[in-house]
């Protein structure tokens, strides 16, 4: 048997002429290990994670000495409960270990860049890219923490701006824009929408004065839409079209459906009838 430790520490105590000097024994000792045979046995279930509950006998003094005995291991994040260090009483019929992992994840996330359109009024449609623009580029640092395997929701830590985003910009003259009263302005694409797109030309088939149901004239740029889906006077950018106005209707335009107006027969034919996508604008200048 390994020897004892003792210390001895005196109290002295005055109370008025009288003296009492008290010592007290403190004894530091591993005898709780050496005799571990003497203590009672109980029965514990451990339940660890997600692994099937196991049931024990042990004559263990406290909880953590129990998760020794059965060599399981927990990590800085997992949760004893009872506490590791709770004394193994009758009353401790369970142990339960919640795994819990935490990790961190980093996500790059790239910012497009925005539209925007700069038109001016003119007798003839022009377009040019002034500026094509850079992608940003966010960097977001996430805690990703799972209890017992299960995943759940990424918190974030940090975020950074790796690079800055530049707008794409597009000079673009066209004859249309005085229906909408305005010598210039500055459009920013603000909304994607899926259509389906068909092509007519005013001059073919047509009254012979080429007005529009809103009373404007109908020209390249003009597009028939229906009202209770996108409203009359809207702005769009149509890639390979160009600046376009919401201005005209018609019986067979219905729903997510455009009618786009060319310039000639030809131009009609060719684009035919396909899915495309529009981009809805909002002025900013």
């Amino acid at each position: 048997m390994k020897k004892t430790k003792k210390r001895i520490i005196s109290v002295t105590v005055f109370f008025g002429s009288l003296v009492i000097i008290a010592s007290a024994k403190i004894i530091e000792t591993n005898l709780w290990r050496n005799f571990t045979h003497l203590r009672p046995i109980k029965e514990v279930i451990i339940v660890d994670g997600n692994k099937r509950p196991i049931k024990v006998k042990t004559n263990a003094g406290f909880v953590w000495e129990v998760l020794e005995e059965k060599k399981i291991k927990v990590s800085k994040f997992d949760i004893v409960s009872p506490p590791a260090r709770t004394p193994l009483t009758e009353r401790i019929k369970e142990i339960r270990i919640t795994r819990v992992n935490e990790t961190t994840i980093k996500k790059i996330n790239i910012i497009e860049p925005k539209i925007i359109l700069k038109v001016t009024y003119a007798k003839t449609y022009t377009e040019k890219i002034k500026d094509y623009g850079r992608f940003g580029k966010i960097e977001e640092i996430y805690k990703r923490r799972t209890i017992n395997g299960k995943p759940e929701k990424e918190v974030l830590i940090s975020k950074k701006e790796l690079q800055k985003m530049s707008p794409k910009i597009i000079e673009i003259t066209t004859p249309i824009l005085k229906y909408l009263k305005l010598d210039s302005a500055t459009f920013e694409v603000v909304k994607p929408i899926k259509v389906t797109a068909t092509a007519y030309e005013p001059w073919t088939g047509g009254d012979g004065n080429n007005i529009t149901a809103i009373g404007w004239r109908a020209m390249k740029g003009i597009i028939a839409v229906d009202p209770r889906y996108i409203p009359l006077k809207s702005a769009f950018y149509i890639p390979n079209y160009g600046f376009a106005l919401a201005g005209d209707t018609g019986g067979l335009i219905k729903g997510w459906k455009v009618d786009l107006c060319f310039s000639t027969l030809r131009e009609v034919k060719y684009f035919g009838r396909r899915k495309i996508t529009i981009y809805l604008l909002k002025r900013i200048a």
